[in-house]
């Protein structure tokens, strides 16, 4: 087993409030294990960011295979979070793939973990970390708006279109402090769906890979991923693997609400690219844009509400896992 030094992110809000159970059982456990840990908490947005980009100026090792050779414990960077927390710490490592980085699921969704086949039995994922011999490779999404030159690594997936309109909405609502103390920040996000539905208008989307470029006109939905899961999971594109360097693009036609129930169950059953609205592609490279303003959403974070104009691309960093 390799010895290691593990520097643990800690957002104990995560989950609505289950981080912080989580994390107690993490670092109890590391004590009767007597495994060296240093943790950090978070306390605000971005936060996560900012102590990842410090540990990698004096902290953080590439890994090597010759790291199991070293006198000295290996300083492993662990997320215990939600996808959000994740989020923040992939973009913070940004370029360094080769810096591995460990997780142990912590929120609501756990879309990443789902999707790597990571439990969500804390204990039983941290178990997996302390045992595993070396890192292996997954892949991420990189995404570049070049209307605003804004650039980002994305762990589960973009949405554009009625999920990121959701997000968005029950972000800035005034319930889900209240719902979030409750533990029920879910339904911060029923609740705006259930607004949102009715309000959402189709948009232009023109998509382009392969050679191909692809015009609809009436779009409702339209999300890019790499693995299965989407909003807590349900299997979007249930064929998606993480360590290959296809990625999926499922564009959905508008429809009008009553007939995105009929959508919705066929979601719940897998069977919902036999609908003659939604289509289904995979590729190594892609192009997106839409001429009017448009919410969007990377891994349940807003990118704000504007046209937009996106290449994607993926890219294999070391996870410990």
């Amino acid at each position: 087993m390799i010895d290691l030094h593990l520097h643990l992110i800690l957002n104990k809000k995560a989950g609505s409030g289950n981080g912080l159970k989580i994390s107690k059982k993490i670092t109890t456990r590391l004590k009767q294990l007597n495994i060296i840990y240093h943790t950090y908490t978070t306390d605000y947005q971005g936060h996560a960011m900012a102590i990842t980009k410090k540990l990698l100026t004096d902290t953080l090792l590439p890994w090597k295979n010759e790291s199991s050779d070293k006198t000295t414990p290996f300083p492993l960077l662990v997320v215990v979070g939600g996808d959000g927390t994740l989020h923040e710490v992939i973009n913070a490592l940004a370029n360094n793939f080769d810096i591995p980085l460990g997780y142990i699921p912590a929120g609501s969704g756990n879309d990443f973990a789902r999707g790597v086949n990571l439990s969500q039995e804390p204990l039983t994922a941290l178990n997996h970390l302390l045992t595993c011999e070396k890192p292996q490779r997954f892949n991420l999404l990189h995404y570049h708006n070049h209307l605003t030159n804004q650039e980002r690594w994305v762990n589960n997936n973009v949405g554009i279109g009625i999920d990121a309109a959701i997000v968005s909405q029950a972000n800035h609502s005034r319930l889900k402090k209240l719902l979030n103390m409750c533990h029920l920040g879910s339904m911060s996000y029923l609740l705006a769906a259930s607004s949102v539905i009715f309000k959402q208008k189709g948009f232009p989307l023109t998509v382009e890979f392969d050679g191909k470029k692809i015009d609809y006109p009436n779009a409702l939905l339209c999300t890019t991923t790499n693995h299965p899961y989407f909003g807590g999971g349900l299997a979007l594109d249930p064929l998606a693997n993480p360590q290959e360097a296809n990625m999926s693009l499922i564009v959905v036609d508008y429809q009008p609400p009553y007939r995105l129930i009929g959508l919705a169950v066929k979601l719940l059953r897998q069977t919902h690219f036999t609908s003659p609205n939604v289509h289904h592609y995979r590729m190594t490279e892609l192009k997106l844009s839409s001429s009017t303003a448009q919410f969007g959403q990377a891994d349940g974070e807003e990118l704000g509400q504007a046209p937009l104009k996106l290449t994607f691309s993926t890219n294999e960093r070391f996870f410990w896992l």
